[in-house]
């Protein structure tokens, strides 16, 4: 199984209904009404901003992961959010009428494409939530190099994460550096 660890040690409770802090400790910075979430995983967070009564796209690259969220969806009974199977480098349409771009613990994995991906972020979307990956965090502070290689896990940092946000125009409007890093970036557009 290739699902996240976070959703396979707590996926009977979360079936249920019962959802770790770990996904609902985002919602007080995810803003607007329209939400793109870019590597959405099992689906947790996109169906919480759904019930909220948000309009969420929410795409995942990995197919078995996309397939669990939609299970998900169904056993919470609730309607409504896209979910899309894909990778947002060939889906830059979804970047249309969003208020805020939401990536948890995802966009290390954009490598190569990560600055150029983010100049089109930064031309349509006011709001950035992002969370990363406070094992990856800790390995680039130890100068561990990432496992395929390249120096990724440097964003899976707050300091990462600040850093191509700042970048790309965006002012930090929040830092949370306790557990798995989530950075805010705001702009006018």
């Amino acid at each position: 199984m290739t699902g996240s660890l976070a959703y396979r040690k707590n996926e009977a409770a979360i079936r249920a209904g019962i959802v770790p802090e770990k996904y609902t400790r985002l919602l007080p910075y995810i803003a607007g009404d329209t939400i793109l979430e870019i590597g959405s995983a099992e689906g947790v967070l996109a169906l919480l901003m759904v019930r909220d009564g948000k309009i969420v796209t929410a795409l995942e690259r990995n197919p078995e992961r996309h397939a669990s969220a939609l299970v998900l969806r169904r056993a919470w009974g609730v309607p409504g959010g896209l979910f899309v199977q894909g990778d947002i480098t060939d889906s830059l349409h979804l970047l249309e009428g969003v208020d805020t771009l939401v990536a948890v613990r995802m966009i290390y994995y954009l490598r190569d494409d990560l600055d150029n991906m983010f100049s089109k972020v930064a031309e349509k979307i006011n709001r950035v939530v992002l969370c990363g990956n406070k094992n990856r965090a800790a390995e680039w502070r130890q100068g561990i190099p990432d496992k395929p290689g390249g120096p990724v896990n440097y964003y899976a940092s707050a300091e990462g994460m600040r850093a191509l946000l700042e970048r790309h125009g965006y002012e930090i409007v929040v830092e949370e550096t306790e557990g798995d890093p989530i950075v805010v970036g705001r702009k006018d557009i």
